[in-house]
């Protein structure tokens, strides 16, 4: 694939850069790394005239994984179910910005700019346990029950990055592209949250030595009753993260007009 670019850069000698009220999509392009092309999120572009243009960032992304955490079992006369942990995620972000075109030559467009970023990431942590909701019925399977318990987090982010770069027409309406920004982003660690199904079965599950994935917030009342602690960020002490430097786009963006 490089090698064919090469070619069409040699063959399209006249190749011209945009005019004014194109648009474009960009792909990153590695063309010595073992998968050449890939995507991380869309960018867009619309060139207002010879010397400007707008553009957005956007991706949005998710996973889910579920695993089977306990095996099908028993004790005594209780029969325990498989139990399953699933840990999501979701991941939003967008990046409007403005680019500044110089003269350049025919086929290299240099430019500065600017754009702010905007993103947002969710998880979730779900496990599964099979118990009863008290010592006195523990031997009394009707009083066993599949209950969950839930954790959720996530983050936000604001910032803002000057640009600099260049576009290089290899062929009419294609190019390959550089850039580098220096800039800062302020990261904002939302509160977890934490739910438990079934507060009797848990309690009961915690006191005969169970653990679950949530158990560093959960403690009891003077009443005796499940009591689920506020904090702010992951549980690490941070809230608030600040970076600012220099940065740069380490794979060139592969992008064509139309």
């Amino acid at each position: 694939m490089f090698i064919a670019l090469v070619a069409a850069s040699v063959a399209g000698a006249n190749a011209q850069k945009f005019q004014g009220g194109e648009k474009n999509l960009e792909v990153t392009f590695s063309p010595l790394s073992a998968s050449p092309i890939g995507i991380n999120g869309i960018r867009f572009r619309m060139f207002n005239s010879e010397s400007s243009a707008i553009r957005v960032g956007f991706n949005l992304s998710g996973d889910k994984k579920t695993d089977v955490w306990s095996q099908p079992g028993e004790i005594g006369t209780v029969t325990i179910p498989e139990l399953y942990a699933t840990n999501s995620s979701f991941g939003f972000s967008l990046r409007p910005g403005y680019e500044k075109h110089f003269a350049g030559t025919d086929r290299l467009s240099p430019y500065v700019g600017a754009e702010f970023l905007f993103a947002m990431t969710s998880t979730t942590e779900t496990e599964e346990h099979h118990s009863g909701n008290s010592e006195a019925t523990f031997d009394d399977p009707a009083n066993w029950s599949t209950w969950t318990t839930e954790r959720n987090d996530g983050t936000i982010t604001f910032g803002l990055n000057a640009l600099a770069g260049a576009d290089y027409y290899f062929a009419d309406n294609f190019y390959l592209g550089v850039e580098i920004g220096l800039g800062f982003q302020r990261v904002s660690q939302s509160d977890v949250e934490v739910t438990v199904s079934d507060e009797n079965a848990y309690l009961n599950y915690v006191e005969t030595g169970g653990t679950t994935n949530v158990d560093a917030l959960v403690t009891k009342n003077a009443d005796g009753k499940l009591e689920v602690l506020t904090i702010i960020g992951d549980g690490t002490g941070s809230f608030k993260n600040f970076n600012w430097g220099p940065n740069f786009q380490s794979t060139f963006r592969l992008g064509w007009l139309f």
